[in-house]
């Protein structure tokens, strides 16, 4: 059977494309001004100049495109999964006070988007958190440059926000949660962190034919 996926929202990728290009307007005025500067004054001594400002320019212009990347989609999360809101590495796993630390941590050119761990999962004071009976687990996050989507679909897996640049994020389990990573395991944003119950699939119930019993009685004629 081919593998389910779920899409990213389109208009969550819009807002992480319009972020971009707006950080990338810099470095086109910048390649625009060497291509001026060029055709102003095209001497030999200036030339130089102006080839090492359209460099700068496309360099820098690139860069951006690689520190603002994304997935358009992810497999389809399993019922009651606990995902992985950002892209990264897993940093460390610790117990502390009866509770269990985890740490990702994430480099400058992983991808920025921050994606809801869980269905139940919601926004208060710039941490996420989300019910699990009647404890809470939480997530916080470390980044200089993050930013949440006003009336994003914090289903599970669904894009909430963006983050750009290196950064962390610690999960705070109460107990000690059986993980489906360790420390040095790379994962994407909406993968496992903590299983979920996959519901069995109902076996057909048998078809049981009840047949009347059937009185056959010779009668001599």
């Amino acid at each position: 059977m081919a593998a389910r996926y779920l899409l990213s929202d389109p208009d969550a990728l819009r807002r992480i494309k319009f972020a971009q290009f707006r950080k990338q307007v810099p470095p086109l005025i910048l390649l625009a001004l060497a291509i001026g500067l060029n055709a102003a004054f095209p001497r030999n001594d200036l030339y130089s100049w102006a080839l090492g400002l359209a460099l700068v320019a496309i360099a820098w212009f690139l860069f951006i495109g690689l520190c603002h990347r994304f997935k358009q989609r992810i497999p389809l999360p399993t019922e009651g999964a606990i995902l992985s809101p950002i892209q990264g590495r897993i940093d460390f796993v610790r117990g502390e006070g009866g509770l269990t630390l985890l740490g990702i941590r994430k480099v400058l050119f992983d991808g920025v988007e921050i994606r809801s761990p869980h269905g139940t999962c919601h926004l208060e004071d710039w941490v996420l958190h989300l019910a699990s009976g009647a404890e809470r687990i939480s997530f916080r996050f470390a980044f200089k440059n993050i930013r949440w989507f006003p009336e994003a679909d914090y289903s599970a897996g669904k894009i909430i926000g963006m983050a750009v640049g290196a950064g962390s994020c610690v999960v705070t389990f109460p107990g000690e949660p059986v993980l489906a990573v360790k420390p040095g395991d790379p994962v994407d944003a909406g993968d496992l962190l903590v299983e979920g119950q996959t519901p069995p699939e109902l076996e057909p119930e048998p078809i049981l034919e009840k047949f009347p019993d059937l009185n056959v009685e010779d009668n001599d004629t």
